[in-house]
C-alpha cells in the first residue's frame, strides 16, 4: 500500500538539460513512478508547483535565467508552515560551498554529477517515504513519533553508507589516476630492457662477455617488472579492503633470519654493511600473525634502504615495548626532508621529483608497507635528517605463547637416502617445466605429469615420489582438485604449490586445498631451496 502511494507521487524534474531530463525519466519509468513532469526552464516552476503540487523536486542548480538557489527561494513562500517539500539537488557544481548553501536554502539532499544512478534512486525512495511518513504526522502524530523516529535513524545510517560508498569511489578514482600516470613508466622501462636485450643474447655478432652483460639486464628487468605488477597489485587490493589476514605461529629469529640470508648478497654487492639485532629473550617469541604479509613488509623497508643508501651501513633490529614487537630499519642513506616526511606513506611518493627521476620504482613500496600494518594490527613511523639517513618503524600486536613446535613430519635428508629422491614436476607450461627440470636434474630423479589426472595417477603408481611442485592452472583437472584427491591416498606426500596466482589470498586457497606450502611465478633458486630445505632435501 505504502509502495504503491510513493510510486504514485507527484515528482517535478527542473534542469536545463534535455540530456540529463531523458536519463532520469527513464529512471524513473524504471522505478514505475507514474506521475512525472519536467522542464528546462526554471522560470516555470511556480506556475507548475501550483497546477501540478509536486511531492518531491530534482533540481539542477546552474540554469539560464534563474539557478537552482533563486528557485528554492522562490518556493520558500509557496510551502505550507510544517510541511516539507523534498528537494533533491542534482548538479555537476562539486564545491561545499555549493552544498552547504544548497542545504541552507531547503534542499533536502544533495547528489553531484555524474552520480549513479542506483543511489539516486534510493536517495529519491528515502526521500519520499520520509515525506509520506511526516504527512502522516498531522493526524498520528503520537503514535507514529517513535516510527518516524526509527525511520529516520535508518535513513540517516543508508546516507552515511551511500556517503562512505562515495568516499571510497573517490578514493578509488584518485588512485586510478595515480595509476595510469604511473603504470606507462614503470612497466614500459623494464619491458624495454627485455624486448631490447631479448634478440641480442642470441644475436652472433655479440661476444660471450657482452651477452653476460645483456642477461644481467634481462634479469634486472624482469625483476623490476614483476615488482611493479605485485605493487600495483597490493595497493588495488588494500583499497579496496580485499586482503586477508591468515594468522600462523612462527618465531621471530625464524623470520629475520631468512630475510638475513636473503640481503646479504645484495648490500655487499654496494659495499653496505648489513647487520641483524635480535635480542637473545626475543629470539624465540612466538609471533600469531601472517608471515606472508610480514615479511612483505620487512622485504619492502629493505628494499629502500638498499635503494637508497649509497654508503654506510643498514641495521634491522626488533624491541619489546608491552604487548608490541617493534621492527626497526635505520640506515645511512640520503634521508628525506622534513617538509616531506609527513607524506612518505601516500601512493606513489619519492623524496621529490629529482629522486623520482634517479630511483626506480612505482613510489607505493611506502604506502603498501602502512596498509598490511594496520591490517595485522599495527603502526609504522618514519624518522629522517636529510643527508644522514632514515630510520622506520612498525609495531604490530603479539601473543606471547607456550613455546611451539612445528607438528609438520621430517623427510630423511638427502645424505641418509641411498637413491636420488623422486620429485613429481606437474606443469602444462614448457618454459615453467623447463626451469624446474634444468634446476633439480642433477640432484633428484624427476617425473613429469601435464595435467591433474596424470599427476594423481603417478603418485597411485609411484610410492616412491618423495615431493609434488604442483601447479594450479592445469588442462582437465586443475591443481586445487588433484591436489585433495591426493592427500586422499598419499596424506603424508609434501605437496608445494607453485603457481601464477600471486594476489594475496591465493597463498590461503592452495593451502585450504590440501598444499603444504606455496610458491609464486616466476620462480627463482632462491625461492624453490629453502622450500626444497624444509622438507628434508638439499636442492643445491
Amino acid at each position: 500500500m505504502i509502495d504503491s502511494t510513493l510510486k504514485n507521487a507527484n515528482i517535478l524534474i527542473v534542469d536545463d538539460q534535455v540530456a540529463n531530463i531523458e536519463v532520469l525519466e527513464e529512471l524513473l519509468e524504471l522505478y514505475h513512478y507514474t506521475n512525472v513532469k519536467t522542464t528546462t526552464d526554471p522560470r516555470k516552476v511556480v506556475d507548475l508547483f501550483k497546477s501540478f503540487k509536486p511531492d518531491l523536486i530534482l533540481l539542477d542548480l546552474a540554469m539560464p535565467f534563474l539557478s537552482g538557489f533563486d528557485v528554492m527561494e522562490q518556493l520558500k513562500s509557496l510551502v505550507p508552515a510544517n510541511t516539507l517539500l523534498p528537494i533533491l539537488v542534482l548538479t555537476a557544481d562539486v564545491t561545499n560551498e555549493s552544498k552547504q548553501r544548497a542545504l541552507r536554502e531547503g534542499a533536502s539532499d544533495f547528489l553531484t554529477k555524474p552520480f549513479d544512478l542506483v543511489e539516486v534512486g534510493l536517495r529519491i525512495k528515502n526521500l519520499l517515504f520520509t515525506s509520506y511518513l511526516l504527512q502522516l504526522l498531522g493526524n498520528q502524530k503520537d503514535i507514529l513519533e517513535q516510527k518516524v523516529k526509527k525511520r529516520t535513524s535508518e535513513l540517516q545510517k543508508t546516507n552515511v553508507a551511500l556517503m562512505i560508498a562515495r568516499d571510497k569511489a573517490e578514493a578509488s578514482d584518485r588512485l586510478k589516476t595515480a595509476f595510469m600516470n604511473n603504470i606507462s613508466h614503470e612497466i614500459r622501462t623494464p619491458l624495454n630492457g627485455i624486448l631490447g636485450f631479448a634478440p641480442m643474447v642470441l644475436d652472433p655478432a655479440y661476444s660471450d662477455k657482452e651477452k653476460q652483460e645483456f642477461l644481467e639486464v634481462l634479469q634486472i628487468s624482469g625483476k623490476r617488472l614483476i615488482q611493479t605488477v605485485s605493487d600495483f597489485m597490493d595497493i588495488s587490493l588494500i583499497a579496496s579492503g580485499n586482503i586477508e589476514v591468515r594468522h600462523e605461529h612462527f618465531t621471530v629469529s625464524e623470520l629475520l633470519s631468512v630475510l638475513e640470508s636473503q640481503y646479504l648478497h645484495d648490500f655487499a654487492n654496494k659495499n653496505l654493511q648489513f647487520s641483524v639485532e635480535i635480542p637473545s629473550m626475543l629470539g624465540l617469541v612466538v609471533l600469531n600473525s601472517d608471515r606472508l604479509l610480514l615479511n612483505k613488509i620487512l622485504r619492502h623497508l629493505l628494499d629502500n634502504a638498499l635503494k637508497f643508501t649509497q654508503k654506510g651501513s643498514v641495521l634491522l633490529s626488533v624491541s619489546h615495548t608491552g604487548q608490541a614487537l617493534t621492527f626497526g630499519i635505520k640506515d645511512t642513506g640520503i634521508g628525506i626532508s622534513e617538509k616531506v616526511i609527513s607524506r612518505i606513506f601516500d601512493h606513489f611518493t619519492q623524496e621529490d621529483t629529482s629522486n623520482t627521476r634517479n630511483y626506480e620504482g612505482s613510489g607505493l613500496g611506502l604506502s603498501i608497507t602502512k596498509g598490511l600494518a594496520e591490517l595485522l594490527g599495527g603502526s609504522i613511523s618514519a624518522e629522517s635528517v636529510k643527508g644522514e639517513g632514515s630510520t622506520f618503524s612498525f609495531a604490530i600486536p603479539h601473543i606471547l605463547s607456550e613455546p611451539w613446535v612445528e607438528k609438520a613430519e621430517t623427510i630423511s635428508p638427502i645424505g641418509e637416502i641411498e637413491h636420488k629422491p623422486v620429485i613429481l614436476i606437474v606443469d602444462d607450461e614448457y618454459s615453467g617445466t623447463l626451469f624446474l627440470k634444468s634446476t633439480l636434474q642433477k640432484t633428484f630423479d624427476l617425473l613429469f605429469a601435464k595435467n591433474g589426472e596424470e599427476a594423481v595417477e603417478l603418485c597411485k603408481s609411484n610410492p616412491g615420489i618423495k615431493l609434488v611442485l604442483m601447479d594450479m592452472k592445469l588442462p582437465e583437472m586443475n591443481g586445487y582438485i588433484a591436489t585433495q584427491k591426493i592427500k586422499e591416498f598419499r596424506s603424508d606426500l609434501p605437496i608445494v604449490a607453485v603457481t601464477a596466482y600471486a594476489m594475496t589470498g591465493d597463498r590461503k586457497k592452495c593451502l585450504d586445498a590440501g598444499c603444504d606450502e606455496y610458491l609464486s611465478k616466476p620462480l627463482s633458486k632462491n625461492d624453490l631451496f629453502p622450500i626444497l630445505k624444509k622438507f628434508g632435501f638439499n636442492g643445491q
